[in-house]
């Protein structure tokens, strides 16, 4: 990035109130080597030495109000964090804010001269197959999973980023695919499941999984500051669990269904409200999709505090 460790920093967020937005934000509030951080989004958030620009990613012409605001502040490091990891409107709106608004950022970003950006993602863009291998690394191909917007527009996503890495070499990018994101705070797909008091499994299948605590997820997002490695990196903890594990330390009880009439079952049972399981997540009840940490560990010295047990037994409320 080109700056010491003790020097001030500017830094930047879309999403501030998305999940990611708000683990990260209050730390950097209370960073004070950052001398600036620019926040966007269509809710206000406050604090010292941070501006807000009140913007929607979906606008056809955001890109050049994003421009103007980051040339203006020669921002360091921009936090790309408006993912919609709790309820959402619709399938389109969420489509445009997260797949077309990224466009918008990237192309602004490189305009006014952005340093390094960092983007979120997920584990669950390598999909969960018959055929995965027992650990899945970086470079392995991103099957998603076709019935879920969740994961087709992360897949997306990261096809938008591979491009930009190439078009423009000088622009530092990390790409984080973190596993299923667990804690006392934290509202997405993998807490709403396991906070239901039952949750849906696939009779016969126990899948391995992998999680990473809210808390290690926070830590490896500031480190960025400190060492901005560009790549994509596989963040997960050190641990793996067969699914009825983490069923069971988030202090809740599996309710098995057959597979061949767990979708429709699965439909009755969330329009009755007693569970809140998207359809397309039943594939990762199937087959267990574990990704490689060896390159976070390696490059970027993350050795997480917690493990899969601990995250999973931090769900509980």
């Amino acid at each position: 990035m080109g700056k010491e460790r003790g020097s001030s920093l500017r830094v930047a967020i879309t999403g501030p109130t998305s999940e990611f937005g708000a683990l990260l934000l209050p730390k950097l509030l209370a960073e004070p080597r950052i001398e600036q951080i620019l926040t966007f989004g269509p809710r206000p958030v406050s604090g010292a030495r941070l501006v807000h620009h009140r913007l929607d990613l979906t606008r056809s012409d955001v890109e050049s109000d994003l421009e103007g605001a980051l040339s203006g502040a020669r921002v360091d490091v921009l936090y790309h964090l408006a993912f919609l990891h709790g309820r959402t409107r619709g399938a389109a709106f969420a489509h445009e804010l997260e797949v077309i608004g990224t466009l918008h950022t990237l192309a602004a970003a490189v305009r006014a001269g952005v340093r390094h950006v960092v983007v979120p993602s997920t584990t669950a863009v390598y999909g969960a197959r018959p055929g995965n291998p027992v650990l899945l690394g970086e470079d392995a191909t991103l099957h998603g999973s076709p019935g879920s917007r969740f994961v087709t527009d992360r897949v997306e996503v990261e096809r938008q980023l591979a491009t930009f890495r190439r078009d423009h070499p000088g622009v530092g990018v990390t790409v984080f695919r973190f596993a299923p994101v667990l804690g006392p705070t934290v509202d997405n797909p993998a807490t709403r499941y396991f906070r239901r008091p039952l949750v849906p499994t696939l009779l016969g299948f126990d899948p391995l999984w992998q999680a990473v605590h809210e808390e290690d997820a926070r830590e490896l997002l500031l480190h960025v500051l400190d060492a901005p490695v560009s790549g994509t990196f596989n963040v997960v903890s050190e641990d793996v669990l067969p699914l009825s594990s983490l069923i069971r330390l988030a202090g809740t009880r599996p309710l098995p269904l057959p597979p061949p009439v767990a979708r429709g079952t699965l439909r009755a049972l969330n329009s009755a409200g007693i569970t809140a399981t998207p359809g397309a997540l039943l594939d990762y009840l199937h087959y267990s999709w574990v990704a490689d940490g060896t390159r976070a560990r390696t490059l970027l010295g993350f050795h997480p505090r917690f493990g899969t047990r601990e995250a999973a037994a931090s769900v509980r409320s």
